[in-house]
């Protein structure tokens, strides 16, 4: 049988059948009697007519708690509920005609039909003598409660068997039982007191609820709440289609107690919680899943692990080819475009001066890290050559974040491209934040409030970086775990294995820092917290690539009890950058030194003589040799270029300038006569009187480089080497020069006049006092009429230099 035997059943008293001990629940399962045909059809039933035929000597059992109850179509326990009563009927009809009915009751169990979906079963019996419906039940209930057997599934709740009243209907549709049931009347309307009395014995009732006496849908139905599901069973079965004292049949159905769409109708109705809880779920589900591959794709970008440039057989294949070309090009195989050693020796000759900066910085990545490390220099100075080509090569594991790129990106989808690039996150979605941020706009003009599903650049941009530094750190674990050194526990970093293979140890380079600063501040600061979580947790080193000397406030916020390695990177010398120009001149055009005619070296030095040391201009020089233009023509050409920068960036006017262009052509008169301004005497020029921003501004904007001393500023230079040789070139455009000095007079007579009034205003006032209260102020008097005097002098000064200024333009442009 399907249930575990709490106790074995024993003779009733009076009875004189002999008692028997019932066997085991397995016996009872795989017991089987023969006949096959006390089992009733259940699928003919319920193709045919549904309904249970009976004789007037014949009736009907309804045995309840057979087996678990069916709530819905997807219920696990509706597998061991056709095991138990569909499978094995016929050893459950065994079960209760030897063990469910009392041995003295005069009746026969002839067939069962299993309910699966109610976990019970229908017996059918025939009377063997004059017995009333209501004895066969109360016999069957009083035996059941004293000998009958609980089920494992249900130990609460013994079996227990009803006289069937009414016609059952047996059917396969997907209803399935629940707690209410609805009862359609097929005549007039019955009480609320009559379905009490027909209903109450099947199980406690929790309330009923009468037909609405306006309304005129038919058929009229009452509806009866139940405590218990099987306590609604059970009524449905026994009472189908029972007829009441007035004649009204009544049709009983299973009415969902679970309100249908239930989560679809809440949803709708608690949009302010669901969108938003949804949105979470979606977030966190992202993260679970797809973190870990992009942090492990960062960690391949880092260790480049997987990189062609890796492979042992793209690496001697590389190899091969390049000695292979070097000795021919050294051997001179191909007559005049053999090199000499000494040519070959001095392609990298620009970084010769530098050899006291590089290993510096290679000594301070082979250091515990403790602060940052910064290069700093002009833009233009090969510093990121410096730092990628010959301080980090030899560290296998790197990570470098281009700020320039990142700040021309044009759009948000732009940045989170070049960002997740660089980085190697993958994989990134960036054309979601448009339709996010659309259906988070929906979403607003709903409930009113955003739902969290778009997601703000920044907020991804620190994502990236949090991923960023967690496979830096993986990485970082992983060559401590590789040192094979027991003593070290947990997840910290084995700095007895970096001092043995310091190269081993991430270096994380951020090249360009704080260009375009104004626009993306955000993003800068979000760097410098980033790297300082690195640093001080001695992951990583971090070196920052800078142009902008203020590049000290933001790093020092983000760790303020540091002091930073910096190494400042100039112009290369005069014999240097000679040198350099002419080895790559020479590497190109394939002719050796001493070929070269004294003329043309004599016109290289003139060429080379206003560009200075700045990388960027010798190698533009160099390109234009090579191409074709002469030594001269190349560097005048440059100049030209660099004062119609000057002339665009600076001396026009904008709304968007920290300064005017009368300060501009003030500053490029100056460089233009001397290689240096000092800077306090800048700050004495009438435009410059309290403006010290406005140099810092065009510090920024690299027109000049100021020069500290001792921590303050003391001297201003040009910008580029080649900006001193641009400006005097607009000095001498005596139409330009004539028409900036015409307009810097007038701002500077504009200021003295405003200086003049006040002190006019005042010299009326003072001469007020005096007089009513015979106060002396004569010597006030006289100092501001002497300071009228003297600025009316220079009014004047700069009147008759403005004349001279408009007969230049007037007779010669």
């Amino acid at each position: 049988m399907y249930a575990v035997y709490r106790r074995s059943f024993s003779v009733m008293p009076g009875s004189v059948v002999r008692a028997r001990t019932p066997p085991c629940a397995a016996q009872a399962l795989v017991h089987r009697i023969p006949c096959r045909h006390f089992v009733l059809p259940y699928r003919k039933i319920v193709e045919s007519t549904g309904i249970i035929d009976t004789s007037d000597d014949e009736g009907l059992l309804y045995f309840d708690n057979l087996a678990p109850l069916q709530y819905n179509i997807w219920d696990l326990q509706h597998l061991l509920t056709r095991f138990i009563l569909r499978e094995n009927a016929s050893s459950t009809l065994q079960y209760i005609k030897e063990k469910a009915v009392p041995p003295n009751l005069p009746i026969e169990v002839e067939q069962i039909i299993p309910r699966s979906k109610e976990g019970g079963a229908i017996v059918k019996f025939r009377k063997k003598g004059q017995i009333s419906d209501d004895e066969i039940e109360n016999q069957m209930q009083a035996y059941l409660q004293e000998y009958g057997a609980k089920p494992w599934f249900n130990p609460f709740r013994p079996i227990k068997s009803f006289v069937i009243k009414g016609v059952p209907w047996i059917e396969d549709l997907h209803r399935f039982p629940s707690s209410r049931l609805r009862v359609e009347f097929e005549g007039p309307d019955v009480d609320q007191e009559t379905l009490y009395f027909y209903f109450r014995r099947y199980g406690l009732i929790r309330d009923i609820t009468p037909p609405s006496s306006t309304s005129k849908d038919l058929p009229r139905y009452a509806t009866i709440q139940f405590v218990s599901v099987r306590g609604a069973a059970i009524a449905r079965t026994c009472l189908y289609g029972v007829i009441a004292k007035n004649g009204t049949k009544l049709h009983i159905h299973y009415e969902p107690t679970i309100q249908k769409h239930i989560f679809r109708d809440w949803f709708f109705n608690h949009p302010r919680i669901v969108i938003p809880a949804l949105a979470a779920l979606i977030a966190g589900v992202t993260v679970i899943v797809f973190d870990p591959i992009r942090t492990w794709f960062i960690k391949q970008k880092i260790t480049k692990r997987y990189s062609l440039s890796n492979n042992r057989i793209v690496k001697w294949i590389r190899t091969t080819t390049v000695s292979t070309i070097d000795a021919i090009i050294t051997t001179g195989s191909f007559g005049r475009f053999g090199l000499s050693k000494q040519v070959q020796s001095d392609l990298q000759i620009g970084f010769s001066d530098r050899r006291d900066s590089i290993e510096q910085l290679k000594i301070l990545l082979n250091e515990t890290p403790e602060t940052f490390i910064v290069v700093q220099g002009p833009r233009g100075s090969g510093k990121a050559e410096l730092v990628r080509d010959h301080a980090i090569k030899d560290h296998p594991n790197t990570l470098i974040i281009d700020c320039q790129k990142l700040t021309e990106a044009r759009s948000d989808a732009a940045f989170i491209k070049e960002i997740s690039g660089q980085l190697g996150y993958f994989p990134v979605f960036p054309w979601m934040n448009n339709i996010s941020a659309f259906v988070d706009l929906i979403v607003q003009g709903i409930i009113g409030q955003k739902a969290g599903f778009s997601e703000s650049v920044d907020s991804q941009f620190q994502n990236m970086l949090e991923n960023a530094a967690a496979a830096v750190k993986e990485i970082a674990i992983d060559n401590r775990k590789r040192s094979m050194k027991s003593a070290s526990v947990g997840g910290a970093v084995d700095e007895d294995f970096y001092e043995t293979n310091p190269s081993a140890r991430p270096v994380v380079v951020i090249d360009h820092y704080l260009y375009r600063a104004d626009k993306k501040e955000p993003m800068y600061r979000a760097l410098a917290e980033w790297a300082s979580v690195l640093v001080m947790s001695k992951v990583a080193q971090v070196v920052f690539i800078t142009d902008d000397v203020g590049y000290a406030k933001l790093l020092q916020d983000a760790i303020p009890t540091q002091v930073f390695n910096t190494i400042t990177v100039g112009d290369a010398t005069p014999e240097v950058a000679r040198k350099f120009v002419l080895s790559q001149i020479l590497a190109v055009t394939g002719e050796l030194e001493e070929d070269v005619p004294e003329s043309t070296l004599k016109d290289l030095d003139e060429a080379l003589e206003p560009l200075g040391g700045r990388m960027t201009d010798l190698l533009t020089l160099v390109r234009r040799i090579t191409m074709g233009e002469s030594n001269r023509h190349a560097a005048v050409d440059m100049i030209r270029q660099s004062a119609s920068e000057i002339i665009k960036r600076f001396l026009r006017s904008g709304d968007n300038k920290s300064w005017t262009s009368e300060q501009a052509w003030i500053i490029v008169k100056s460089l233009a006569k001397d290689e240096d301004i000092r800077y306090n005497e800048l700050l004495l020029n009438p435009l410059f009187k309290n403006s010290q921003d406005v140099i810092s501004a065009l510090e920024h904007a690299e027109l000049i480089t100021i020069l500290e001393k001792d921590g303050r500023p003391y001297k201003i230079k040009a910008g580029r080497p080649i900006y001193r040789a641009a400006c005097q070139r607009l000095v001498n455009d005596k139409g330009l020069a004539a028409t900036l000095e015409i307009s810097t007079c007038t701002a500077i007579s504009g200021l003295l006049s405003t200086s003049i009034v006040k002190n006019e205003e005042e010299l009326a006032k003072l001469s007020q006092i005096g007089a009513s209260k015979s106060v002396d102020v004569s010597e006030r008097m006289k100092y501001l009429a002497d300071d009228i005097r003297a600025k009316q002098a220079k009014i004047s000064e700069y009147d008759k230099l403005m004349d001279k200024q408009k007969k230049v333009l007037g007779t010669e442009y």
